[in-house]
């Protein structure tokens, strides 16, 4: 185990170099417009190699959670999987407020077993925190969705 996570947190090394040479060539910030389309990237490859030089220090040891099982049985990757798979395919049609509520209820629920107002609460924290990070603070345009553009002339977020 120690060698297979070691080997995994050098592959991701690799790719946070690869990664972050090419999120580089992307303006991070601009003065008039605010966060550019390599912030998110360039903020990423950081979290991923911080992550990655934390496995080789300390890989773990042991089986990996749920053992030899396959994973298409288990009830947390499918839910994860599912939700990520509802977010790609409804975003443009949904906007991310309502894409990412269900997504965030879905793995809560299903991946998590949370309860349904554990679950809720979550949700609404959860898109809420990001529509104001990103939508207010940063002023990243939002997808149009029903809820983006009734929070659109209130001045919360912008449209793309």
């Amino acid at each position: 185990m120690n060698w297979t996570a070691r080997a995994v947190a050098i592959a991701a090394l690799v790719f946070c170099g690869l990664a972050g040479w090419e999120a580089a060539r992307l303006p991070a910030w601009s003065a008039f417009d605010g966060p550019g389309p390599g912030l998110v990237p360039q903020i990423l490859v950081v979290l991923i190699a911080v992550a990655a030089l934390g496995v080789l220090v300390a890989p773990g040891h042991g089986e990996p959670e749920g053992g030899a099982e396959s994973p298409l049985r288990s009830r947390g990757f499918l839910g994860y999987g599912g939700a990520m798979l509802g977010v790609a395919l409804a975003l443009p049609h949904l906007g991310f407020i309502v894409s990412g509520g269900l997504a965030t209820l879905l793995v809560m629920r299903v991946a998590e077993g949370v309860a349904w107002p554990a679950a809720m609460f979550w949700a609404v924290i959860l898109v809420g925190a990001v529509t104001l990070l990103f939508g207010t603070a940063l002023g990243v345009p939002f997808p149009p969705g029903p809820a983006e553009r009734m929070l659109a002339p209130l001045g919360v977020l912008r449209l793309g």
